[in-house]
């Protein structure tokens, strides 16, 4: 695969503050906290204020009013160039509208919500082959915060509990947008106590590589290998590349799983990862090299 001219950016999302959240209004916080300040960075991967956005709130149930929030968001950031796609089907996706606008787009940014959800409206369609083309061939750049980064990696989690000890068969992956083909990410990653199940995701497809984005933190992926984390939490990598003893291949499901050589990287700002190479580097080390 040719290495992609336009760059990812994955965030993972804001965390329910309590009990008596609704769907509704925890959708709408996790799109609160772009304005402190991972907004202005993905702006920043642009071409200045002046680029052409679009914001598609499929993965939501609450549309309307998503978009609404991100427009004004990014209005408060002097960004008036932007517009929200509403899509609630596969045939919907692939109106002439919809896809002439993906062609004028510099950005496009999938919100929160259920990634299924995402993955089903878009998955195969023309619209997605649009913008991963754009991707692959331009100075094109895609955001997902929450459901909209869990739906990149050609590989993402459908459904999977998280628990505190590490137990077989709490993890279902489905087919994902492909935009990220060796990798799988996992968002509200500490908060929600997901390192069992993106552990899980990981010993089922041997190989890939692990992301898991904590709230009100991210990555920016260039060539479609090098990741940079932004915002002002912490970015985990797993991989079990030298994996030495696992018992999750011989036990029945819902039993405990051990494992040793499980290699994890934390990163925060000022740090990166090459995926491919599976190396750590300093930022400014990263930008020197490239």
């Amino acid at each position: 695969m040719e290495t992609p001219k336009g760059k990812l950016v994955s965030i993972g999302g804001s965390e329910v503050k309590d009990s008596a959240d609704n769907a509704a209004s925890s959708e709408l916080r996790q799109s609160n906290f772009f304005e402190s300040g991972i907004l202005a960075e993905f702006l920043d991967e642009l071409k200045g204020r002046n680029a052409r956005i679009e914001v598609i709130p499929a993965a939501s149930e609450i549309p309307r009013e998503m978009g609404k929030n991100y427009r004004e968001a990014f209005h408060k950031l002097g960004c008036k160039n932007v517009q929200v796609m509403y899509i609630d089907s596969q045939e919907e996706a692939d109106q002439d509208e919809h896809l002439q606008r993906i062609e004028k787009a510099d950005a496009v940014l999938f919100t929160g919500g259920d990634q299924t959800t995402l993955i089903d409206k878009l998955l195969d369609t023309k619209l997605i082959a649009l913008i991963q083309k754009r991707y692959q061939n331009d100075d094109f750049v895609i955001a997902g915060t929450s459901a909209g980064a869990a739906a990149m990696p050609r590989l993402a989690i459908k459904d999977g509990k998280s628990a505190e000890s590490l137990i077989k068969g709490m993890v279902e992956t489905e087919k994902g947008l492909s935009l990220l083909p060796d990798a799988i990410i996992d968002t509200h990653f500490m908060q929600r106590s997901r390192f069992p199940r993106l552990t899980e995701a990981l010993l089922r497809n041997p190989g890939l590589l692990g992301i898991g984005l904590c709230i009100d933190s991210g990555v920016v992926i260039s060539q479609g290998n090098i990741l940079r984390a932004i915002g002002s939490g912490g970015v985990f990598i797993i991989d079990t590349d030298e994996v030495k003893n696992t018992n999750y291949y011989e036990i029945p499901e819902l039993q405990p799983v051990f494992v040793s050589n499980l290699r994890v990287t934390i990163l925060a700002r000022g740090g990166s990862f090459h995926l491919r190479e599976r190396i750590f580097t300093k930022t400014e080390e990263t930008a020197v090299s490239g």
